[in-house]
């Protein structure tokens, strides 16, 4: 399936709206900065000051619209920076294997920061997100201060990744996979505008195992079938190049070596086994889990205002 790496690995989830009544209060900037090798990356920046927060988007292969919309509240205290991972979104979308690595994700990050001339930036990785900020933090920990790990993804291939995939494949009915197989062919000699089309119903099925209330899904939506037509057709091989390079990883070596404060968020409903969240709270030193009630895999979906209170508790503490 074209989208089938996002079910397997599970990695990724999929936002509400962005939030007008936020950015029409809040300073905005927006534009393209210079990444590694020069790759041009799409960036949003909101609010002012020097407490900088950078939300990596989940995927890989994805882009700011993946989570991104229910953190801009913390703009309001906050200078709150996203961009658009290479490869994805309306940044340089890099189709080179070679250079869509995990690896480069980090030079990316580096690049971010220099852009704006911060010395130390509290990271929240949503998914993805999660591991590009444990590997950051490993290569510059000089330059992190604080650490979200948002919904994460398996802290390690093995068991984690297939404990995942799993438990998740038993939550899609039959006919729903059978729809994703049909729609992956189509994808293949679909014009753009029915591309838009048939990427919203994979949508629908795909984001059912992490919702505690599907009701949710139903409210109005900017999500990555929101991105430009050929980074929707490039998001698949930009995953899969991603996820290779990590080849047989494992997060909680560097985790242990966090000396930084860490918040690891999860819903209490959620239907990703937790073995692996609990390894994330666990590894650093100074980690805490927060279990948020009422709420699936997308705790941002299902109770923003409590995600956001807590994030705001966290930050300002």
């Amino acid at each position: 399936m074209k989208r089938s790496w996002i079910i397997l690995f599970a990695l990724s989830m999929l936002p509400p709206a962005w939030p007008q009544s936020v950015a029409s209060k809040t300073a905005v900037e927006q534009g393209y900065l210079t990444g590694a090798d020069g790759v041009r990356l799409f960036y949003r920046k909101l609010g002012s000051g020097s407490d900088f927060v950078i939300f990596l988007h989940g995927g890989p292969g994805l882009s700011m619209h993946d989570g991104g919309s229910p953190i801009e509240p913390l703009s309001k205290r906050h200078t709150l920076v996203l961009y658009d991972q290479r490869g994805g979104g309306r940044s340089d979308l890099v189709k080179d294997k070679s250079v869509l690595t995990a690896a480069n994700d980090v030079r990316d990050l580096e690049a971010v920061r220099l852009h704006f001339g911060i010395q130390n930036m509290t990271l929240i990785g949503l998914s993805w997100g999660s591991g590009l900020a444990v590997l950051y933090a490993d290569a510059h920990p000089e330059h992190v201060s604080r650490i979200v790990f948002l919904d994460p993804m398996p802290v390690a291939r093995n068991p984690y990744v297939k404990e995942r995939s799993d438990k998740i494949r038993t939550l899609v009915s039959q006919g729903d996979s059978d729809r994703m197989m049909e729609l992956e062919k189509l994808d293949r000699t679909a014009t753009d505008d029915q591309l838009v089309v048939n990427c919203r119903e994979e949508d629908r099925i795909s984001f059912k195992p992490y919702l505690y209330n599907l009701g949710n899904y139903n409210q109005g939506r900017q999500d990555a079938c929101d991105d430009p037509p050929a980074a929707i057709r490039n998001a698949a091989l930009v995953g899969q190049a991603v996820v290779d390079s990590l080849d047989d990883f494992d997060f909680r070596p560097m985790l242990k070596k966090l000396s930084v404060r860490v918040l690891v968020v999860e819903g209490e409903k959620t239907n990703v086994p937790l073995d692996s969240t609990r390894e994330w709270a666990k590894a650093p030193p100074q980690a805490q889990l927060l279990l948020i009630a009422n709420a699936g895999h997308a705790v941002y979906v299902d109770q923003p205002a409590v995600f956001i209170r807590n994030l705001e508790a966290f930050l300002g503490r």
